[in-house]
């Protein structure tokens, strides 16, 4: 019984000291976010890139996929996005990328 208690104390410090990569947001795949271009309708973009991150209140038109990722490993730390403009009739007005440098 000691034993057991001995290896489960090790198992748990083991994993709990180990480093993670913290992912917060949408994940961003580098060759996607090309595929999507002006003028393609927020349907066609929704399912291309999945829902996104942050609908603006404020600006109802314009939406933002974001990523932001911590490597606790590599201690490599980026944020990176796409930000679309819709125009009125939900086709892509305007798509900013950032962070793919």
């Amino acid at each position: 019984m000691k034993i057991l208690f001995i290896l489960m104390l090790t198992s748990l410090l083991a994993t709990g000291c180990a480093k993670k990569q913290i992912h917060q947001g949408n994940v961003l795949d580098a060759d996607n976010i090309w595929i999507i271009q002006e003028g393609d309708t927020r349907f066609a973009i929704e399912q291309e890139m999945g829902t996104p991150a942050i609908r603006d209140a404020e600006h109802p038109n314009r939406v933002l996929y974001i990523e932001y990722v911590d490597d606790r490993e590599t201690d490599e730390r980026y944020t990176r996005g796409v930000e679309i403009t819709y125009d009125t009739e939900w086709r892509a007005e305007h798509i900013r990328r950032f962070g793919f440098e």
